[in-house]
Parts: structure tokens; C-alpha cells; sequence
């Protein structure tokens, strides 16, 4: 298409929708480093202005940030990131785009990070059929991503359940926080600075022995295989 141009820098804006519920204390120095060396990874990309917004969530969703520029993005450290309580996993989603929305940041394209240990157990503002309906209109809108990452056993089932495509839902190791945020950063800076506005298999861009190095793993249907 004519409008997309290689040699200018793509505008994008970040959303990390971040589970800092009870859950997640015995992990809390692994998540800070790995959110850190994931907005580290991001800053590495040359192609791309990052606009970043954060969304902490226990049973009460916080916004850090929301649509600055990805350098006056505070690291995460043992005061801002303090785990406890439930996991308003609805809340933190429906709440995040819809505050988003309102900002209007003017960008190309929206990728919407979602990264949680746990289900939903205490939302009290969004459902998860009304979550699953926004996710389903924010990607028909053609240029939304979204990405999820669980750590249950059925982190795969979980995503997919609120309409995230199959291709862009992995299952990561509560043990390589680091290395799976590393990774889904460079998964981030590839489709970020490609002329793509939208994508339906985000970690494709990842070879099988990388995702394996971090920890992420995914179910997809191997259909191809017999043809």
C-alpha cells in the first residue's frame, strides 16, 4: 500500500496488562526484572516511536502509565510492584482499552500485551463475555493485537476464551519471567517496525528454539501437516 512507507519509523502504542496479584509474590523480583528488560528490549528498536501505557491489577486495577513516550517509562522495583489480593483480570482488560480509547493516541497500530498467572475472581465493572465482545471489536477495527500470556495449565483455553487469536496466546514458565519477556520483545520490535497493522500469529516471527529458550510454549493445530 502506498501509505506504508519502509524507510519511515512506524507509530505504536504498548499496553501491558500486568497481574499483580497474591499469586505472584514468590515471583515478584522475576516479574520486576523481566518488565524491565522488556521496556529495555523495546528501547533497542530504531524503527519504531513507542508510545507505553501500564495496567497493574490485583482485585483493584491501577494505571501507571498510560500512552507516554516509551522513555519516561519508570522501571518497575519493589515499591511499585508490590503483589497482593485477587485477579480482576476483566476489570484490568476492559478497563485498560477503554482508558486507552479515551486518550486517542495517535498511532498506527495498538499491540495489547495480557499477562497473568491466575483467572478472573473478583472484576466487578466488566464481564468475560463483554471482554471477549471488546476484543473481538478493537481487532475488527484492523489495527489492534492482542497477546496472551498465562502461566496454568490452560493458558492456551484462558486466552482463547476471550477471543485472543490462537497464534498470539503461549503458555509461559513462572520460572523465566526474564527470558519470556525478552523474547516477547522481540517479537514486539519485529511486528512493531513492519508495514503490517495487524497480527494473527505474533510469536511467528520467533524460531522454535528461541520460544523454547524462554519458556513459552503454544498449542496450534497442525493441519498443515498432511498436506
Amino acid at each position: 500500500m502506498s501509505q506504508n512507507h519502509p524507510e519511515r519509523k512506524q507509530d505504536v502504542l504498548v499496553n501491558v496488562i500486568l497481574d499483580k496479584s497474591g499469586s505472584m509474590a514468590s515471583k515478584t523480583n522475576d516479574v520486576i526484572e523481566g518488565f524491565n528488560a522488556y521496556v529495555a528490549g523495546l528501547s533497542k528498536e530504531d524503527q519504531v516511536n513507542y508510545l507505553f501505557s501500564l495496567t497493574l491489577f490485583d482485585t483493584q486495577v491501577a494505571h501507571r502509565h498510560v500512552a507516554i513516550p516509551l522513555p519516561k517509562v519508570k522501571k518497575l522495583d519493589n515499591k511499585s510492584y508490590q503483589p497482593g489480593g485477587n485477579t480482576a483480570l476483566n476489570d484490568a482488560i476492559g478497563i485498560t482499552v477503554r482508558k486507552v480509547e479515551a486518550d486517542q493516541p495517535k498511532v498506527n497500530k495498538v499491540v495489547t500485551v495480557i499477562m497473568t498467572d491466575g483467572e478472573e475472581n473478583s472484576s466487578r465493572e466488566w464481564t468475560h463475555d463483554a471482554v471477549r465482545g471488546l476484543i473481538e471489536q478493537k481487532e475488527r477495527e484492523g489495527t489492534w493485537t492482542f497477546v496472551f500470556l498465562g502461566a496454568g495449565l490452560d493458558a492456551w483455553h484462558q486466552g482463547r476464551s476471550y477471543g485472543v487469536q490462537a497464534a498470539n496466546v503461549a503458555r509461559y514458565s513462572s520460572n523465566q519471567y526474564r527470558e519470556a519477556l525478552s523474547a516477547l520483545a522481540v517479537g514486539t520490535n519485529l511486528f512493531s517496525s513492519s508495514r503490517s497493522y495487524q497480527s494473527e500469529n505474533f510469536f511467528g516471527s520467533l524460531s522454535k528454539e528461541s520460544m523454547q529458550k524462554a519458556g513459552l510454549q503454544q498449542k496450534i493445530l497442525q493441519q498443515k501437516k498432511s498436506e
